[in-house]
């Protein structure tokens, strides 16, 4: 009903207001399939040529232009031996319907060039650190989807927005009027290049060296508590990314508190070394976060499920 009604709209929008309420009850009856048989019957010239379109008999082509004719009144055309003579009536009609149909057909497909794009936001970390390697699986998943990654730097952006269909979001879970499906805590552990780590052997031995922060600051107060360190640290620099971080403490300029969910590739590959048992828990966590509406999406529902099953096999 809805789209019918949209479709009486574009063919009709010029008319005057007080007209379209009546016409609109009509809507259910507006002969649709024998409004595009007559638009093929105009471009091809013939009866005969239009059924071959449509892969059906000229007969079923003449039914449906006479079922026209009669719903509207009116003769549409004058058959001739040579073709199809249009009347004074179908030439007023047939740039109307044919620019209705391709209105339509514009707006169907924009929108299912919508369902074909699958627009995700995160945080920078987890989109280089954990979610790159993992992205040849997602386009084997979605094959026909157009994946597309954007970053936020706001810790906390927006979940409702509407220019992205999910967020994968570092927190505890609270977002209200969202559907929240939780992936995997942080763990934050000390993290540093291969020659810095050849200098430590247990938790004091971080004394004296820079050791760089990232939101939340209390981060490595609560590692060193959980370490048993009672002196002062020396901080360094303070980056509102923890990629910054983890970036720095590669190239030597000090030791950085990584999560562990994060960094399996750079450890693995020996870019990074985590010289220390110790992980901390501060109770947050990286959430797959979008609307109810969002939800209901065939892309969603795969989405969600590859994440899920992602997180759950092994390392």
């Amino acid at each position: 009903m809805r789209l019918i009604h949209m479709k009486w709209y574009i063919v009709l929008r010029a008319m005057p207001s007080d007209h379209l309420d009546s016409l609109a009850d009509a809507a259910d009856e507006l002969p649709l399939h024998s409004l595009r048989v007559f638009i093929a019957a105009v471009r091809c010239g013939s009866f005969s040529a239009a059924a071959k379109e449509f892969a059906v008999t000229q007969s079923a082509i003449s039914r449906q232009v006479q079922q026209l004719e009669e719903h509207l009144g009116v003769t549409l055309f004058v058959r001739r031996k040579l073709g199809l003579r249009l009347t004074p009536d179908a030439e007023a009609l047939f740039p109307a319907v044919e620019d209705a149909f391709a209105r339509l057909t514009r707006a169907c497909n924009r929108l299912r060039d919508v369902g074909q794009v699958l627009t995700l936001r995160m945080a920078p970390t987890l989109a280089v650190r954990w979610f790159l390697p993992r992205l040849p699986m997602l386009r084997s998943v979605l094959p026909k989807v157009d994946v597309r990654i954007t970053t936020y730097e706001a810790r906390h952006p927006r979940p409702e927005s509407n220019d992205v269909d999910a967020i994968l979001l570092y927190g505890r879970g609270n977002w209200p009027d969202m559907e929240c499906i939780r992936l995997f805590s942080e763990r934050l552990t000390p993290v540093c290049s291969p020659q810095i780590a050849q200098t430590l052997s247990v938790p004091a031995d971080l004394r004296g060296l820079h050791l760089l922060q990232t939101n939340p600051l209390i981060a490595w107060s609560r590692w060193l508590e959980a370490a048993g360190v009672s002196w002062v640290p020396s901080y360094g620099e303070t980056f509102d990314t923890l990629e910054f971080a983890l970036s720095a403490a590669t190239r030597g300029q000090g030791v950085a508190l990584g999560d562990l969910s994060l960094l399996h590739e750079a450890l693995h590959d020996g870019v990074l070394v985590a010289p220390f048992g110790s992980v901390v828990d501060l109770g947050n966590a990286y959430y797959l976060i979008y609307s109810p509406e969002k939800g209901a999406l065939p892309k969603i529902r795969a989405l969600r499920e590859w994440l899920t099953a992602e997180v759950e096999s092994p390392a």
